[in-house]
């Protein structure tokens, strides 16, 4: 970007200006001297009264000298100029090289965002087909190991109908595989779902539920095993049915009834509530259980993470609570945790609860 320059007086129009800024007072001094001088001289009989030496002051002494202080300001002026044309001209050249500067940084800045967007645009391509493969290997493994847990399955109910002729110790390692088996399955059967649930593949047939029943359905059926536990159930009347999937939804309230089994003590109260909040159905399960601390509330809802990892004695792979977040958030709804809610130090607590749409005569479909 270039700029018309002023171009400053060259040095010889500068020291002329300075030799005139003396001399022409100087000529209209004498000039004025000699014609006053002049006319009262030709004029023999004219005195030189005061009239004659005010002209004389005035136009030899007062006009030369106006001149000169005139034409002194002009050359200061002049010199002010030239000084700040100068400074301009350097001004401008700076401005323009940091402009040119600016513009070469600009333009690597902006080959670099391009390559870094090419680069971006590779590895998403790469982690989405990494995202699909893994799905789909994944699904097939899940699917090869339901045949023969199937089979081992149904081979131990046909043992556990004659388990009262086996010794005690092989009915307790009966049990013990029944109970395995059953929990791989479970565990099989997740991976399954959470696997259709990030690929899009998790049918959701959305409609009213009543919250109530299911509620107290689930809570008898997730403590069917521990039934010397306390157990509470409290619904707030006339609460309206939740607009969601009916099967997920007792999914999600199994999830945290078993999440709070495994992490608090036998014979700890658990406690069911649901409630009708500004935006939705609030579900509630709360435990007295040693609670999450605060840097582990931000991770609790991430795959395969589990609190108390390195304590051997809690059963679980760490995926629980995220498929429970992912089945919330698919249904529209959201989850939060609480901890501490008891002043108990020893057994603080969690409450998770979970917020569902409320149902308002919706048509019934399928997302």
């Amino acid at each position: 970007m270039s700029q018309v320059r002023p171009a400053p007086p060259p040095a010889s129009a500068a020291r002329a200006l300075r030799t005139i800024q003396w001399l022409l007072p100087l000529v209209l001094a004498v000039v004025a001297l000699f014609f006053e001088l002049s006319e009262h001289v030709a004029r023999a009989d004219e005195e030189l009264n005061a009239g004659f030496f005010g002209e004389i002051i005035l136009f030899a002494v007062v006009g030369p000298v106006a001149v000169a202080l005139t034409l002194r300001w002009v050359t200061r002026l002049v010199a002010a100029y030239a000084t700040t044309s100068d400074e301009l001209a350097a001004l401008n050249r700076s401005l323009e090289a940091s402009v040119a500067d600016r513009t070469q940084h600009l333009r690597t800045a902006t080959d670099q965002l391009a390559a870094a967007n090419a680069e971006l645009a590779r590895a998403n391509l790469e982690l989405t087909q990494l995202d699909r493969l893994k799905s789909e290997f994944v699904s097939l493994v899940s699917h090869q190991l339901r045949a023969p847990l199937t089979n081992i399955n149904g081979a131990l109910e046909l043992v556990s109908q004659d388990a009262h002729r086996l010794p005690p110790t092989s009915q307790r390692t009966l049990q013990i595989l029944i109970a395995e088996t059953q929990r791989l399955s479970h565990l099989i059967q997740t991976i399954l779902d959470v696997s259709r649930l990030e690929a899009g593949r998790l049918t959701l047939r959305l409609g009213p539920v009543a919250v109530e029943p299911l509620l107290s359905r689930v809570l008898a059926s997730a403590l069917e095993a521990d039934p010397d536990r306390p157990r509470s159930l409290a619904v707030a009347h006339g609460i309206p049915p939740a607009w969601a999937d009916e099967i997920l939804v007792e999914e999600i309230v199994r999830n945290l009834l078993e999440n709070t089994l495994r992490y608090s003590a036998p014979r700890t109260p658990v406690a069911v509530a649901a409630r009708t909040i500004a935006d939705g159905i609030e579900i509630s399960v709360t435990d007295h259980g040693p609670g999450v601390a605060p840097e582990e509330s931000d991770r609790i809802f991430l795959s395969f993470h589990q609190l108390g990892d390195a304590d051997t004695t809690v059963k679980g792979y760490g995926l629980g609570l995220y498929f429970v977040d992912k089945l919330v958030r698919a249904q529209h709804g959201r989850i939060s945790l609480e901890s501490p809610v008891h002043p108990d130090p020893a057994a603080p607590g969690t409450r998770f609860a979970i917020t569902l749409p409320i149902a308002r005569g919706e048509p019934e479909g399928e997302s």
